[in-house]
């Protein structure tokens, strides 16, 4: 699975990733290991060492007729801030799109 985006400079960027869990309408797992760069999928190098083998696990949880989503991210310290301020709101987004 790719995770593709567009930076500040129009560059194409993202991650290179495989879907490890899957439990349908409770739990996916997602983990990371390699980095698309100039439309080039990277595994191996020390910039992929930042994000290799890290997960985004989300859990969803049903009460009542609304889900809640729980998200556990594994991120290199150098990306917290970037992490921060974009998570916020892709789930923004996810929370969009699921209640259309």
């Amino acid at each position: 699975m790719l995770f593709i985006g567009v930076d500040e400079n129009g560059e194409k960027g993202g991650m290179v990733s495989r879907i490890v869990e899957n439990i349908p309408n409770r739990f996916v797992s997602i983990q990371h290991y390699g980095l698309v760069q100039a439309n080039k999928e990277i595994t191996e190098g020390p910039e992929v060492e930042k994000w290799a083998n890290g997960f985004e696990n989300y859990t969803f949880e049903e009460n009542n007729g609304n889900t809640t989503v729980t998200v556990d991210l594994d991120a290199d310290e150098d990306f917290l801030d970037y992490m921060n301020e974009t998570y916020p709101k892709a789930l923004d987004k996810l929370k969009e799109l699921c209640e259309k």
